[in-house]
């Protein structure tokens, strides 16, 4: 499983779960699901609000990047 579908179900299961919403596809919806991982790369979100330890902060950091590496990747594709 890549860090970026790990993004996707969180989002996907917050959108149908708690706000009832259909869920989002990375190219169909690539604007939408860029702006949610983005938002949920911030060091407050990432470290936890500094509750997680500096391992487990890294951890959550390197994933967020692995998931905007992705992200980078499909935007690629979908412009050329």
């Amino acid at each position: 499983m890549t860090a970026l579908t790990r993004y996707m179900d969180f989002i996907n299961f917050r959108r149908s779960f708690v706000f009832g919403q259909p869920p989002l596809d990375v190219y169909a919806d690539y604007v939408e699901v860029r702006q949610e991982v983005e938002a949920m790369g911030t060091p407050e979100i990432l470290s936890g609000d500094g509750e997680y330890s500096i391992d487990v902060t890294a951890h959550r950091t390197n994933e967020w990047l692995d998931a905007i590496t992705e992200l980078n990747e499909i935007e690629q594709e979908l412009v050329a």
